[in-house]
């Protein structure tokens, strides 16, 4: 019975540690950066559409942010600091499930005061390069 009760409490612990998807912020700071993500598609688009995919790197070259996003913004909490931001597509295989090697990457260095409420917008040409201005 004691190790009946035993096991029970052990599964109920593992259990309790599954299925947790809360991500603690990357970097504790009281600045922010701001990115947005605009498609020009003047010169074409991808055919089966792409997966943006942003990073951002603290001076030790450590990432801070590092995602794959369907949404076209992207804020992240900083501390003062220099940082990397870099972004790039992932064209699309078919769908969306399937994705090609990165293409279109750019990238740019900010520095970041405390406090400070960075916005930079990254302009994809999708076949053509990207670009990021503050």
């Amino acid at each position: 019975m004691t190790l009946s009760l035993l096991i029970g409490a052990a599964i109920v612990l593992v259990a309790a540690g599954c299925g947790n998807t809360t991500k603690e912020p990357a970097q504790e700071g009281n600045a922010s950066l701001h990115v947005e993500h605009v498609v020009d598609g003047s010169q074409g688009l991808y055919a089966e559409g792409s997966i943006w995919h942003l990073r951002v790197l603290d001076s030790a070259g450590d990432a801070v942010f590092d995602e794959k996003l369907s949404e076209e913004k992207a804020s992240v909490r900083l501390a003062a600091g220099q940082y990397r931001i870099e972004s790039e597509e992932l064209p699309c295989d078919g769908n969306c499930g399937l994705l090609d090697p990165a293409a279109d990457g750019c990238s740019s260095d900010v520095d970041v005061a405390a406090g400070d409420a960075v916005a930079a917008t990254v302009t994809l040409k999708p076949g053509h390069g990207c670009k990021i201005d503050f």
